[in-house]
């Protein structure tokens, strides 16, 4: 049996690992949480530490905490080289604590560990908020959105520039948590199934379109590893704050002082009343973010597949397969009007019939199965 170890990071509140917890309840594979042998390591030296006090241990004994985690790193090595299998190890990359900033993994340690993937768990930032203010560790710190995505910001490109030291560069995935278990399985248990960026108009649409574009993402789903930048969910407060920015302009009045943000989740909408200063704040590091998350997981996929019922181009569609046609990406497109030349110009292959290309995606698929 072969052996595969895999990072898995994300910022406090994201849900990391509940989501791999619940990956654990239906598969099998050896877990790591970094920070429990950490604790161990610190418990031989007489230190007791928790998730209450480590980051002030960090921050008074950077040199003996660093010593700790890098016995720890040793520790899980031994323990992954005992055994084949599935070997994921879990901990942030990336630590904000009372304005200063830490590692959670050193490059000579990921070295030593020698992963096969990098996957960083994201959700969006309300709701990462929202558990931090239920979370022991953090529920004195009011954190701000703009905070918030900074910090998400230096989880995601840390992690990404890890795997780049590597020749070749190691799998690197951004993995929105709203995707639910399937994802997860797929990265970690089926590294085989190509990886499909799965591009699809999302301004102006409503729950039905995205109820197609679900339905559509499932046809794939047993062929492909299906990314849906729509499960990245800080586009609902993007947006919201467009509307109401365009509405109080038009109307020469100021923007509320909090906003109603309903987010679209698959358990269910869930509405949150927002400062408007805290979105305005950071507002232009969610739209960048937005734009760099879904252009590196492009950078991750094999295929761009483009959904694009509607006859009007959605400039966000039309800005990623640019950018995939840059990265020689193969992009495929479904698109059942007569294109413009700008638009048919970027696809490899469009298709005008639903049918024909989700056929075509399957048998691309069995043809490279048989070949693995």
């Amino acid at each position: 049996m072969s052996k595969n170890v895999v990072i898995c990071t994300g910022q406090p509140g994201a849900g990391r690992d509940e989501y791999l917890q619940g990956l654990k309840e239906k598969y099998d594979f050896s877990y790591y949480h970094l920070f429990e042998y950490i604790v161990k390591e610190a418990e031989k030296q007489g230190y007791t530490l928790s998730k209450l006090n480590v980051l002030d241990f960090y921050d008074s004994k950077p040199g003996r905490l660093e010593e700790f985690r890098a016995e720890a790193v040793r520790n899980i090595i031994a323990e992954i080289g005992e055994k084949d299998g599935i070997h994921v190890i879990s901990t942030p990359f990336h630590f904000e604590w009372k304005g200063k900033s830490y590692i959670g993994l050193e490059e000579n340690e990921v070295k030593s560990l020698n992963p096969d993937v990098f996957i960083v768990v994201i959700d969006d930032l309300v709701r990462v908020r929202e558990r931090l203010k239920r979370d022991p560790q953090w529920m004195e710190h009011n954190f701000t959105l703009i905070e918030l995505s900074q910090w998400r910001r230096e989880e995601i490109m840390g992690v990404y520039n890890l795997s780049r030291m590597f020749i070749p560069h190691k799998e690197y995935y951004i993995v929105a948590k709203e995707h639910g278990l399937d994802l997860l399985q797929d990265l970690i248990f089926n590294r085989h199934k190509k990886k499909v960026y799965l591009s699809h108009p999302i301004t102006g649409e409503g729950t039905e379109f995205f109820k197609k574009v679900r339905r559509f993402a499932k046809t794939l789903q047993p062929y492909y590893t299906i990314f849906d930048p729509y499960m990245i969910k800080d586009w609902e407060l993007v947006e919201t704050w467009r509307t109401v920015r365009n509405k109080a302009r038009s109307e020469g009045k100021k923007i509320p002082e909090k906003i109603d943000v309903t987010i679209e989740y698959s358990d269910g909408p869930k509405t949150y009343k927002v400062d408007s200063w805290d979105i305005e704040a950071a507002i232009n590091n969610l739209r960048a973010q937005i734009i760099d998350m879904d252009y590196k997981i492009i950078e991750s996929a094999h295929y761009v597949v483009a959904y694009h019922p509607r006859e009007q181009i959605s400039a966000g569609v039309l800005c990623e397969m640019v950018q995939a046609k840059g990265l020689a990406k193969f992009i495929y497109v479904f698109y059942p009007f007569e294109p413009s030349p700008f638009f048919e110009w970027y696809a490899t292959k469009l298709f005008h019939d639903e049918k024909a290309m989700i056929e075509f995606l399957k048998q691309t698929a069995g043809k490279e199965t048989n070949t693995i």
